[in-house]
């Protein structure tokens, strides 16, 4: 008798639970959907300028100092006449390493981490506009490190052509 009466309450609850979620209007899970139906119009095809290559750059720096260092670029092992400043659509994988234990946060990505003398903090930045960021000291908010970041055309100009090398003495021409 009594697994009669929960037998049918389970079905009371159920029925319930089915006619509140038909009465209540569901949401997108995606936000640029829309119910109704739109007419295309065609559309003008532009072209865009390529964006710029991008390079994977890594970068040590030692923060604690008098003076905060810049990561600008170029970051090369070597100096190569191709070797330009960071811009846009570079990746960079920095290591920050602190004179003393420090918390380091870099706000305009939203990144946090801890660096020492021996353990140094890293981060992974995608640089898509052309800005200055900051890399601060958590506890103290105030400036630690800076990396500045070009726009590819400015970057380019940055760097310097070789200048064309003319033989001397003869030029073998008959």
């Amino acid at each position: 008798m009594a697994a009669r009466r929960l037998l049918i309450i389970l079905v009371i609850l159920l029925g319930l639970s089915t006619l509140a979620a038909a009465l209540i209007p569901q949401h997108p899970f995606r936000s640029n959907t829309t119910t109704a139906a739109t007419a295309t119009q065609p559309t003008q095809s532009t072209t865009t300028p390529a964006s710029p290559s991008g390079r994977s750059l890594r970068a040590q720096i030692m923060v604690g100092g008098k003076k905060p260092p810049v990561v600008a670029g170029p970051v090369c092992k070597k100096r190569k006449p191709s070797c330009e400043p960071m811009h846009v659509g570079d990746q960079l994988s920095l290591a920050v390493l602190s004179t003393k234990q420090a918390e380091l946060s870099i706000p305009a990505f939203g990144l946090i981490g801890v660096a020492s003398r021996n353990s140094p903090a890293l981060f992974s930045l995608l640089l898509n506009e052309p800005t200055r960021v900051g890399v601060l000291f958590a506890s103290r908010h105030t400036v630690a490190a800076r990396i500045e970041v070009l726009s590819a055309a400015a970057a380019a100009k940055s760097v310097k052509p070789k200048p064309k090398s003319r033989a001397r003495g003869g030029s073998n021409r008959p």
